[in-house]
């Protein structure tokens, strides 16, 4: 009987332990979906034109999916001119339509600059990084992430793997008679574009 009245005990403290652990694995589940669900506090508050599209300054919100449909960037002639978001955000350097606020007459062009990534820069201050991460070759680091022959991560000089840049018509197609049909190796740097750990194959 004793041994039966032990073994009840040690049931109902399993039992009482394994809902204490779920409940609070349960709380803590919840806690973290409301905590990822919730919307800023202050969203701005856009006016709309008559087609639904909200307007207004990029500057009055920092996160990108807060920003209005239509995005005021200047005006012409005193009419406000605004940019659509999509425009707004685009990676490559270009002119969009400046429309009015209703979104449907274009009063003017705006050019929209390429967004630059802010790469690092080494001892000597040579910018590296991913190629991958650039909007246009003029935006790519001096010294480009790659694996070498071996296997090897390091970087190459950007002027290496451009090589030699025409000046004329005549000079590109004598540059490029030059070039061997298996391509050419650069060296292969380590991040400070001077100690050499390896050699990259440019195809």
């Amino acid at each position: 009987m004793r041994m039966y009245s032990i073994n009840i005990r040690i049931l109902i403290s399993m039992f009482f332990f394994v809902c204490v652990v779920a409940g609070a694995v349960a709380f803590q589940s919840t806690f973290a979906k409301s905590a990822i669900n919730q919307s800023p506090t202050n969203p701005p508050n856009y006016p709309k034109n008559e087609i639904g599209q909200t307007y207004g300054s990029a500057e009055e919100v920092t996160p990108l999916e807060m920003l209005p449909d239509l995005i005021h960037v200047g005006s012409v002639n005193g009419i406000a001119g605004y940019v659509l978001k999509k425009d707004y955000l685009g990676e490559l350097e270009r002119d969009v339509p400046l429309y009015d606020v209703e979104g449907k007459i274009i009063i003017g062009s705006f050019h929209i600059s390429a967004k630059n990534v802010d790469y690092p820069k080494n001892k000597n201050g040579q910018t590296y990084g991913s190629s991958a991460d650039a909007t246009s070759p003029e935006t790519e680091p001096e010294l480009i992430n790659v694996i070498g022959l071996d296997g090897t991560q390091g970087y190459v000089l950007k002027k290496d793997i451009d090589g030699e840049q025409p000046k004329s018509p005549e000079e590109a197609i004598a540059i490029q008679n030059s070039r061997s049909p298996g391509g050419r190796d650069i060296p292969l740097y380590d991040v400070d574009g001077e100690t050499v750990i390896g050699v990259f194959h440019v195809g």
